[in-house]
């Protein structure tokens, strides 16, 4: 008597709770304990309610209810759930699978964890997952984006839509996002690159978290980016200018050019400035002034096209080179000095200083020059400087001292 005593309280503390019970619970049979005769169910997607006649004896506690499943453990009962108060007449078997078929049957225990025979045995099969959205489509062509849009789904249950996005191949799916509310419609993706190819699919998603079957498969291609300019040129032989010049585009997608510079192939880019002609003038106020340039094209969506991977490279025109005194003689009160022809000086100035006073001698078109100002006894010295026909300036030669004789 103490034994089975015992086997009742160890069977009431592992029952402990109403849910899932362990299959190996040991129950002891009990033919005074009364069956339950009317099982009735109603089945919904993953959940199958149930509801019966109240057994109120005065030897039963609670009920257990048994489950089987042809495709698992070899479809034999188990213990589904304990229903822990005699008066009560529904549950709900909830975490099934969708479209599957199962066996029910209920049995009363008592207080000692005592059990009655077997009841009537009851199929229930739940109701297969929801199709998905009936209508979807991805919008194609658009910069840096694709636009789904779809038709609500017209099951009043749909809390949700769960979209999923693969790259073009389809082999590897992940959700990018769930968009609440059944009447919304449309989800736009930004997180994707320029020129790609990208598959779509919807799953529903309804109140009570149940996902549907997906929807059919979309695809969409966003917006290339414009196409590299090409045949860039730079100036090298301009003053205080560097002009660049590139094959022009045309188009109604056409926005404008982007020009970007560089004082050297090793330094970052940095923006210029941006035209809708295919040439620009780069205005610097330095003489022999390297520069790097790259340009790209940007569309009316502002896309903006690769920059190129070389650069070209500009300059402004150097100054002449400095000329050389060849010669400089003093005789009969006056000073004679000629130099060597520079390449582009179209005129030379003659510095002179020291003396009774410096002065300048300009607009010399040949390369020798004498200089009747001077007086006896007095010591000068002489520098060249060419210009071009630009007005660009060498440095000055080296000087030449002379005494007036």
């Amino acid at each position: 008597m103490k034994k089975s005593i015992l086997k009742g309280l160890i069977l009431s503390l592992a029952l402990a709770t109403t849910g899932c019970v362990s299959p190996s619970v040991p129950t002891q049979p009990d033919a005074n304990l009364p069956t339950v005769q009317s099982l009735k169910t109603i089945s919904d997607i993953t959940e199958i309610g149930f509801e019966w006649v109240p057994v109120p004896a005065s030897n039963v506690a609670g009920y257990y209810l048994y489950r089987s499943n042809p495709n698992e453990n070899n479809g034999k009962m188990k213990i589904a759930a304990n229903i822990k108060d005699k008066f009560a007449s529904h549950y709900v078997d909830t975490g099934l699978a969708p479209e599957t078929t199962y066996s029910y049957e209920m049995r009363t225990y008592s207080d000692k964890g005592q059990t009655s025979n077997p009841g009537i045995v009851i199929n229930a099969t739940t109701k297969p997952l929801l199709d998905s959205v009936p209508f979807l489509q991805a919008l194609t062509n658009l910069p840096e984006r694709v636009k789904l849009i779809w038709r609500p789904h017209p099951d009043t249950t749909v809390a949700s839509y769960i979209i999923e996005r693969s790259d073009v191949a389809g082999e590897s799916w992940s959700k990018i996002a769930e968009v609440k509310g059944r009447l919304n419609a449309e989800y736009i993706d930004a997180d994707v690159k320029s020129g790609k190819t990208y598959k779509y699919r919807i799953f529903v998603k309804t109140v009570s978290g149940v996902v549907s079957k997906p929807s059919k498969i979309v695809d969409s291609t966003t917006k290339r980016l414009p196409d590299k300019v090409s045949n860039i040129q730079a100036t090298k032989d301009l003053p205080k200018k560097i002009v660049i010049t590139w094959d022009g585009v045309s188009g109604e997608d056409f926005a404008y050019y982007k020009i970007y510079s560089a004082s050297s192939k090793i330094f970052p880019y940095s923006y210029l400035a941006k035209t809708t002609q295919n040439s620009y003038e780069d205005l610097i106020n330095d003489n022999g002034e390297t520069r790097y340039y790259k340009i790209t094209i940007v569309d009316t969506d502002g896309l903006e096209s690769p920059k190129p991977e070389s650069s070209i490279v500009g300059s402004t025109l150097s100054a002449p080179n400095a000329p050389s005194v060849t010669s400089i003689v003093s005789e009969g009160g006056a000073v004679s000095i000629s130099w060597n022809a520079v390449d582009r000086a179209q005129k030379y100035t003659l510095e002179r200083s020291g003396g009774d006073g410096g002065r300048n001698f300009t607009e010399i078109s040949d390369t020798s020059f004498i200089d009747s100002s001077v007086k006896f006894g007095l010591k000068y010295k002489y520098g060249v400087i060419a210009i071009d026909e630009y007005g660009i300036a060498s440095q000055a030669s080296d000087k030449v001292e002379v005494t007036v004789q």
